[in-house]
């Protein structure tokens, strides 16, 4: 590349080459940002450059002074200082963005090294951490590992139906009618059809669990009157006899009775459904509970449909017959005032209740009656202290309590005018077309 005078233009590296190490004549053209070197002391040198425009050429030099409208404002010179001889001079660092001037030295940055890093004499005192403050429990006096448990959610146990149910099996603990650390719960506000709402509480082994339960399905007597239920919600309760409802309040567990429920098909074989009951024990609103049946069980029978001749099998009558039938597995539906629980949960509850225990359901006629008279004043049951499913109690619009000192009679009077039939027995269900030589 040529200037304009035909004279090849040097670059960057010719220049600094090309550079004189000398004294400035005093009536030199100094660039501002270099310190002018002190008169009369031949050891000090300053490095400046040879850069000059020449015009009409396309070399733009290493270091351009600001335009004079960008020029600041003009500065004192600080005061000249010599150095030994043999010694490079820095130059001072150029105002200018555009460009530093070449090989000049940047100033070195310090930044605090991490604590990590330090010394141990060196590192900063840090305070010891609190030590971590113990669970505190939802409910005063319940043990904190159940606070997860606890809530409306699925799976959970409302706060008032844990109370109430370890209430009462304390109680019966310090009375000596129970050891059992394990004891049951039931909601019966909750909505069925697959919801889990019976509860197994074993403090010592710190275990919870909830499994599906049904309610009482009720009856409608015509011309008397309609206390029957629907699967998902119950509205209706008594501890009457014959209304096949549920009935809450404090029980405890008595002896267990075992029967067969008739023969199934499954893998392709018949199968016996032998099925264990709890009988329970109450007090109160729930002591008639032997004389109505009422207790737990899994939730499962057979329906029959025919008569299956299988003489090996313990189970037949003396003619070599036993029920036959459709396994039926009910423990989302409705029962008659039992609670329930699936067949996976059947050896697990029933080594529960083989040492007597609590069985505590919700809700009692006191909290029927409450929620009743909330839902009347247009109050949410919450804000008179009573506590029901929000969603079930949506369904209902209100639920009931019949006593049995006023349901028991009429429904005397009932069965007397509507006779029941003859219950089904073995010899009225018509031949099955399968002949089995050997059974279970």
């Amino acid at each position: 590349m040529k200037s304009g005078f035909g004279a090849p233009a040097l670059g960057l590296g010719a220049l600094l080459l090309g550079t004189t190490f000398a004294t400035v004549p005093a009536g030199a053209e100094q660039l501002p940002w270099l310190a002018a070197p002190p008169q009369g002391s031949p050891q000090a040198v300053t490095i400046v450059p040879k850069t000059r425009v020449v015009p009409g050429s396309r070399y733009v030099p290493d270091v351009q002074a600001p335009p004079p409208q960008a020029a600041p404002a003009p500065v004192a010179a600080p005061a000249p200082q010599t150095m030994p001889a043999g010694q490079y001079a820095p130059a001072a660092a150029a105002p200018s963005p555009v460009m530093p001037v070449p090989n000049a030295p940047v100033a070195p940055t310090y930044q605090a090294a991490p604590p990590a890093l330090l010394a141990p004499a060196m590192r900063p005192a840090l305070a010891p951490a609190p030590p971590p403050e113990p669970v505190r429990p939802v409910i005063p006096g319940v043990p904190a590992w159940l606070n997860p448990h606890i809530g409306d959610g699925e799976g959970q146990i409302s706060a008032t139906v844990l109370k109430r149910a370890r209430d009462f099996h304390q109680a019966k603990v310090r009375a000596g009618k129970v050891k059992n650390s394990c004891y049951f719960a039931f909601d019966a506000t909750r909505p069925g059809e697959g919801a889990k709402r019976f509860y197994a509480i074993c403090e010592n082994k710190q275990t919870f669990r909830a499994v599906t339960s049904g309610h009482g399905a009720g009856r409608n007597f015509e011309g008397l009157a309609n206390v029957s239920n629907n699967a998902r919600c119950a509205k209706n309760f008594s501890n009457a006899a014959n209304s096949h409802l549920t009935t809450g309040g404090g029980y405890l567990t008595a002896e267990t009775r075992t029967s067969f429920k008739g023969y199934y098909s499954e893998a392709g074989g018949y199968q016996p459904l032998v099925r264990s009951f709890v009988q329970y024990t109450g007090e109160g609103d729930t002591a008639n509970a032997r004389s109505r049946a009422i207790g737990g069980h899994s939730a499962a029978i057979v329906r029959w449909q025919c008569r299956l001749k299988m003489p090996s099998s313990k189970y037949a009558d003396k003619s070599g017959y036993v029920p036959f039938g459709k396994l039926i597995n009910y423990s989302a539906g409705r029962s008659s005032g039992c609670t329930s629980w699936p067949r996976d949960a059947d050896d697990q509850f029933l080594a529960i209740a083989d040492s007597p225990t609590t069985v505590y359901i919700y809700p009692e006629a006191k909290d029927i009656v409450a929620v009743g008279r909330a839902v009347r004043a247009g109050q949410s049951p919450s804000r008179v202290g009573a506590y029901w499913n929000a969603s079930c109690l949506k369904e209902i619009g209100e639920p009931n309590f019949w006593p049995r000192e006023k349901l028991e009679p009429a429904l005397l009077q009932y069965a007397k005018k509507h006779k029941p039939g003859r219950a089904r027995t073995l010899s009225d269900l018509p031949l099955c077309k399968t002949v089995v030589g050997s059974a279970r």
